[in-house]
């Protein structure tokens, strides 16, 4: 089977984590996939090359221009003669799959990752852009062969309520590659960011964006320290410029720079999770965050705002929910009490990660089936 991935730019992320967990565990001798991408130095190009999959650039001229765009992706779609297009582009997935029909691509699937879009943050959506949201899920209902969605939330967010009922439906937990986490579990690792000296760490794994909602880990951070707390929240991920500078010029004004660390994107987030007592995320959104199912997988407490599905949930008593507008104080009560907890047991852990699915090496197999039944259904029509 050749498969395409139509999933933005194959750069750092959580979608970009997940996809390639795929293509480093499919049975490559059965299974080609290539991805496009708009961002030609993308941080996934080389090992995507290096495990045999195709890196196609779209030209960012024609990213612009949906006509242009069209045809680019059109050809792309002819030429490399896909049996199964692989489309995670939420609802720009309608245009993608439509090309991909009139390509002749016979298995066409599309993936919902979120359970709402982009950088909005608003309750409600311009009369445009809801009219846009209608019109493409009726295009990717109409030409997609398979729905998937990370969590019930995401899929009616992007496909309906109805597609719930659909045999052409599945739900898919997002992945880890849980054996970085399990194997010396409960082992505290050395070096840099070791809690010592009293202090506790609280880790957040997550884009420096709005909807990540950092202001408010600065303001735990303020009440950690008017309470004289040694818990300090370590802060992984990169992103938007001004807001990082509003973060810091908050930092400064607090005078909280032991209580809150931005430490960039780093190569060893196990590690950093391993060194930390519990996580936090306080989300305005998300559709099944990854950090969250790492975070578990290490057997740490977690304290999250209740914005999303809880079926990321190991459901093991380790994971506190907490509305947004709950007040500070009541955000600081929870971590303390968190970071005091200890670990979840590992049999604990492995049993959930088994039953729900949350290992990189399930999650492929289960996309790799609705391949092989979708292509056996249509692939020789």
């Amino acid at each position: 089977m050749k498969v395409l991935m139509v999933a933005g730019s194959m750069h750092v992320g959580g979608l970009e984590n997940q996809l390639m967990h795929f293509i480093r565990n499919v049975n490559r001798d059965e299974v080609q996939v290539d991805f496009t991408s708009d961002k030609p130095d993308a941080f996934y190009r080389d090992e995507i090359k290096e495990l045999g999959g195709n890196f196609i650039i779209l030209s960012n001229k024609s990213r612009n221009h949906p006509i242009k765009y069209c045809r680019e992706l059109y050809k792309i779609m002819k030429e490399g003669k896909y049996d199964i297009v692989h489309s995670h582009e939420l609802f720009h997935s309608g245009m993608t799959l439509f090309i991909a029909k009139l390509a002749g691509v016979p298995c066409r699937f599309a993936h919902a990752h979120s359970c709402r879009e982009g950088n909005e943050e608003k309750e409600h959506y311009s009369l445009a852009r809801r009219i846009y949201h209608v019109v493409m899920r009726l295009s990717i209902n109409t030409f997609s062969t398979t729905q998937i969605a990370c969590s019930t939330w995401a899929a009616k967010f992007l496909f309906g309520k109805k597609v719930l009922k659909k045999d052409s439906f599945s739900l898919i937990y997002n992945s880890v590659d849980t054996s970085i986490f399990l194997n010396d579990y409960g082992k505290i690792c050395e070096g840099e960011y070791t809690e010592k000296d009293g202090w506790k760490n609280v880790i957040n794994v997550a884009r420096i964006c709005g909807l990540k909602n950092h202001t408010l880990l600065v303001e735990i951070a303020r009440e950690l320290k008017d309470r004289k707390k040694k818990i300090r929240i370590i802060c992984v991920g990169d992103g938007d410029e001004d807001i990082k500078e509003a973060l810091n010029q908050k930092i400064l004004e607090y005078n909280v720079e032991d209580y809150i660390l931005f430490v960039g994107v780093r190569s060893d987030v196990d590690k950093l999770l391993k060194k930390s007592s519990a996580f936090i995320l306080p989300s305005r959104y998300e559709g099944m965050p990854l950090v969250m199912i790492e975070a578990q997988a290490v057997g740490l407490p977690c304290l999250t705002a209740d914005t999303y599905s809880k079926e990321v949930d190991f459901e093991i008593g380790m994971v506190k929910w907490l509305s947004l507008s709950q007040n500070v104080a009541t955000w600081a009560d929870e971590l303390e009490k968190l970071v005091l907890l200890g670990r979840a047991p590992k049999e604990k852990v492995e049993k959930a990660i088994n039953t729900k699915g949350f290992d990189s090496k399930i999650f492929t197999n289960k996309i790799y089936d609705l391949y092989k039944k979708d292509y056996e259904l249509r692939g020789n029509i």
